[in-house]
């Protein structure tokens, strides 16, 4: 019987093909609105490489360093005592890195170069939490990063700016006016993916302003480091916390005059997709208010439009339905063959919506998107997209179509059969 709606609804798409355009262009015109949200989102939560345990993983982004009396207060980040103390000392998360950015000039020791690059200075947790593409060599070991020997991985889009190839290991590049021997080359990593994304990756012991601190404030307690760890599970996420509380209690417990704490503790990647950046306070329901409001508009506006290209197909069948009704058909099943016609309309404009979606996402990221990220399809192309597409369909199909197919099966066989009738 479905077979038949839809070749049914297929004949009437060619025989009204202005009707059909248009009911096909509204559906995927806001099918598409809908899929750039949805996308612009899965961007920043999806599992991709080399950030493919975002689901495991937990941030703290935020440090505050106050007095006993909390007269005195520095909200910023942390020093490698605080990292060391209350971080690596950690015995719930899988892995634990601390990470400090810049951006520096990288020249050759035989020549000035002036071009910044962004440049990470990690810890060798680094490597175990973030799934790196090594095209050649490898990461720094933790002997190197130990002894503080100065290697460096780089991207491919920087060894082929400065050398004109990718297989570079064991050249030399000048950083700082150091000389780094590259020891990896990876592949270039989207700045959507924020904390893997860099140019130059180094151990951070390399670097001794980076494992020093004020002595005039704070007790050695403030830094250039943030923070990130790899759970075994998200069921560990609360243990995780809890520890760290008693580690940083711990630590304070030596101090005399500060105190560090974490103004948001630990913060997951769907808290800070939503909007937590480690500092202010969050709460999440309205954020999840205004995406709900917006999803409505995109849904609702459409389908309202695309009712009354609907109520007019199916008037127009009114003698139709109501021959059917004669003989026996009942309420049920007309019901379900308006929807099952309508279905193709929607199908049609759902592909289209779909596929439109990823079109606008490349042509407007550099506004919908920070720093205009390389997009690729580990990002864009994840299960949960092709099923949401397909609800978000099947739900256009069914407010666009289920006011006219309820009005047109309880008309009576009578007024069905009278065409003429408004």
């Amino acid at each position: 019987m479905i077979t038949v709606y839809l070749k049914q609804a297929w004949q009437m798409l060619r025989e009204s093909p202005l009707v059909s355009t248009i009911s096909i262009a509204g559906t995927a015109l806001s099918i598409a609105m809908v899929m750039v949200l949805v996308l612009i989102y899965q961007i920043q939560l999806a599992n991709y490489a080399p950030e493919k345990n975002r689901d495991r993983m937990l941030y703290v982004y935020g440090t505050r360093v106050e007095m006993g009396n909390g007269n005195n207060r520095n909200n910023g980040t942390m020093s490698a005592e605080v990292v060391k103390e209350c971080f690596y000392a950690l015995n719930g998360p899988e892995a634990v890195t601390a990470i400090t950015e810049s951006s520096l000039p990288v020249s050759l020791p035989s020549k000035r170069l002036y071009k910044e690059y962004r440049m990470k200075s990690v810890d060798t947790g680094f490597w175990k939490i973030f799934d790196f593409n090594f095209l050649y060599g490898e990461a720094f070991t933790e002997a190197d990063f130990n002894s503080g020997l100065r290697k460096v991985v780089v991207s491919e889009t920087l060894a082929r700016d400065i050398f004109g190839q990718t297989d570079v290991v064991g050249e030399t590049l000048v950083i700082s006016f150091k000389n780094y021997t590259i020891c990896g080359v990876v592949k270039a990593v989207s700045t959507a993916a924020k904390d893997a994304h860099a140019h130059v990756w180094r151990p951070y012991t390399t670097d001794n302003t980076l494992l020093s601190s004020p002595t005039n404030y704070g007790e050695g307690m403030t830094g250039p480091f943030y923070v990130l760890m790899l759970a075994n599970s998200r069921d560990d996420f609360d243990a995780i916390r809890t520890e760290l509380k008693q580690r940083t209690e711990q630590y304070n417990a030596g101090k005399v005059e500060y105190r560090v704490s974490f103004p948001q503790g630990i913060i997951t990647r769907t808290e800070i997709a939503l909007g937590a950046n480690g500092f202010n306070e969050f709460d999440p329901k309205p954020v999840y208010t205004r995406i709900g409001l917006l999803l409505l508009f995109f849904l609702l506006v459409p389908a309202l439009n695309l009712m009354g290209v609907v109520q007019s197909s199916v008037q127009r069948r009114r003698a139709e339905i109501g021959v059917r009704k004669a003989f026996g058909a009942t309420k049920n099943r007309l019901f379900s063959q308006v929807l099952s016609e309508n279905l193709v309309t929607s199908l049609i404009g759902g592909v289209l919506g779909f596929g439109l979606s990823f079109l606008l996402l490349n042509a407007c990221k550099n506004f919908l998107l920070p720093e205009e990220p390389m997009l690729n399809a580990d990002m864009l192309f994840q299960p949960v997209t092709f099923l949401l597409a397909l609800l978000i369909t099947l739900v256009m199909n069914v407010l666009s179509a289920i006011v006219p197919a309820a009005r047109i099966v309880r008309q009576s066989v009578t007024n069905a059969l009278k065409e003429n009738e408004e």
